[in-house]
């Protein structure tokens, strides 16, 4: 609880980044919804932690709320018709990837 709001945190590892990457933004902003409908309450933002000292606050408007509902729109559509494609070059973020064994785009 920060300012007698509850912030959802989400917290990565590794190295971090300039600035969130689009796909952990997008994260943080389905855990602030949640937070949202759980507790009846709406959060002014989110926060988005990599390593011990870079934090980014990941405000919750209605630019956010449209982004994710844009997002979640698109996946239920992909998961009806099909379509999804690899969105990355990096054979790492394959190897770890808990769909890797059934994707025909693997890089590995």
């Amino acid at each position: 609880r920060v300012d007698n709001q509850f912030i959802a945190v989400e917290q990565k590892t590794g190295k971090v980044p300039i600035k969130p990457h689009s796909s952990h933004r997008m994260q943080v902003l389905a855990y602030v919804q949640l937070v949202s409908n759980t507790t009846n309450t709406i959060p002014d933002y989110g926060i988005l932690r990599y390593g011990e000292e870079a934090l980014f606050t990941i405000p919750w408007d209605d630019e956010a709320r449209a982004d994710l509902n844009h997002s979640i729109k698109e996946i239920q559509r992909l998961m009806v018709e099909g379509g999804a494609m690899r969105n990355h070059e990096r054979p790492g973020k394959c190897k770890n990837c808990s769909r890797q064994s059934k994707c025909p785009q693997s890089l590995i």
